[in-house]
């Protein structure tokens, strides 16, 4: 049934202006899939995002979880490790607090599975500041930034965000993308911001794991 409104969902947006993506084998290893980003509106604000994939004469319309913003875009890549490429949608808020949400999304064999999307990320980051050093809480690990640069002269309240970027990262041990996630550090207001706690998360179909982490500084 799901299947069935995904393609329906294509029919009734006839009129929707698309952007050729990418093509691979997404479903299977025999067939090329075509993958293209619609948007029912020519603006640089998008809205009703939805991707649309053309495989072997069928074609599946997919909706993500965030399906407005400026500039969507899909990178096509095997993060599962199954030797078929996943899609890599992402999309931006715009603004001066903007933000990328990001979904991966597989279709091997013809079902859709979501391996990662950034709303659904559970922020357990918790960071306090000391003279001029942050320190982030995590999994019962500190970590820090320092904030000598950074405004001191508010309430001092820090603050990690829900993720913020996200970018696909090769890892050529395993021979397939992992990931990149960021979640931006600020004190009291977020254009002070002294860096970000970053994350790198391995995907499949079996879970995420987060393999490693760290803090960046903003030299900005």
């Amino acid at each position: 049934m799901k299947l069935f409104n995904n393609v329906l969902a294509c029919i009734v947006a006839l009129s929707a202006v698309c952007t050729f993506a990418g093509s691979g084998y997404l479903v299977d290893n025999e067939n090329v899939s075509r993958v293209y980003i619609c948007t029912e509106n020519k603006s640089e604000y998008k809205e009703n995002i939805y991707i649309k994939v053309e495989t072997n004469g069928s074609v599946v319309c997919i909706s993500p979880t965030v399906n407005y913003g400026y500039e969507p875009s899909v990178f096509l890549g095997d993060f599962d490790g199954n030797g078929l490429s996943q899609i890599f949608y992402s999309v931006n808020s715009g603004g001066s607090g903007a933000y990328s949400s990001c979904q991966i999304i597989s279709l091997k064999g013809g079902k859709q599975t979501t391996l990662y999307d950034s709303e659904n990320f559970e922020n357990t980051a918790q960071a306090s500041l000391t003279d001029k050093t942050v320190t982030i809480k995590y999994n019962n690990r500190n970590y820090f930034l320092d904030a000598s640069g950074a405004d001191l002269t508010g309430g001092k309240d820090v603050v990690v965000t829900n993720v913020n970027t996200v970018m696909p990262i090769y890892n050529g041990g395993l021979k397939k993308y992992q990931i990149m996630q960021f979640q931006k550090v600020y004190i009291d207001y977020t254009a002070n911001n002294v860096g970000y706690f970053v994350s790198i998360i391995d995907l499949s179909t079996k879970g995420t794991t987060i393999v490693n982490v760290g803090t960046l500084a903003n030299y900005a």
